[in-house]
């Protein structure tokens, strides 16, 4: 063992004593559960968990040297946002989730997709990992099937991309971690 690291098979910080359920929707589940920390103290613990713990998706579309973000209303938020396109589960092949999700958004599947790792989105908070892919096609298409989820789509250059990254522009931060791992893995260039 390095540093502060522990394995593994460490013992929990903090011990669940049960489930308490206190909403559900067709998107999330809500507890609020009663937990032993590891100095014996009791509490309790918020966490939600969404697609009933399946993944969710996120993909960077890229075609030649553009990549293509999508405009949506985020309710939670109040705002309108530029961000690549995601989406909850749709089973349990992120896969196909990510494929559907793309038809959905863009207007047509992918010629290639290729699964790039996980994030977090909020570890403190939310019980869900969120698949990475980043997302190939031949052409730059852009035709959304539901305009209720989706207000446009956009093909921009890396270079154009990362300029609205820098300008606080862009802030979602499934965009923000497909660009960096497509980016660590050499698939896309500044």
């Amino acid at each position: 063992m390095t540093g502060d690291r522990l394995p593994d098979n460490a013992v929990p910080a903090i011990r669940r004593l049960h489930e308490n359920l206190i909403y559900r929707s067709q998107f999330a589940a809500v507890y609020d559960d009663p937990v032993m920390f590891a100095d014996g103290s009791a509490g309790s613990y918020l966490r939600i968990v969404e697609s009933e713990g399946r993944p969710g998706v996120a993909m960077l579309p890229v075609c030649q040297s553009q990549v293509a973000l999508v405009r949506t209303y985020r309710y939670p938020l109040a705002s309108w946002e530029w961000a690549v396109p995601r989406g909850y589960a749709h089973d349990d092949d992120a896969s196909r989730s990510a494929r559907a999700e793309l038809a959905e958004e863009l207007g047509h599947e992918p010629h290639d997709l290729i699964s790039r790792g996980t994030v977090t989105p909020n570890s403190g908070l939310l019980a869900s990992r969120v698949e990475l892919f980043l997302a190939r096609y031949a052409t730059s298409v852009s035709e959304p099937a539901d305009r209720r989820e989706v207000a446009d789509v956009k093909w921009i250059d890396i270079k154009t991309l990362y300029g609205e990254i820098a300008r606080g522009q862009i802030t979602d931060a499934f965009t923000l971690s497909a660009i960096m791992c497509a980016q660590a893995r050499g698939l896309i260039e500044f």
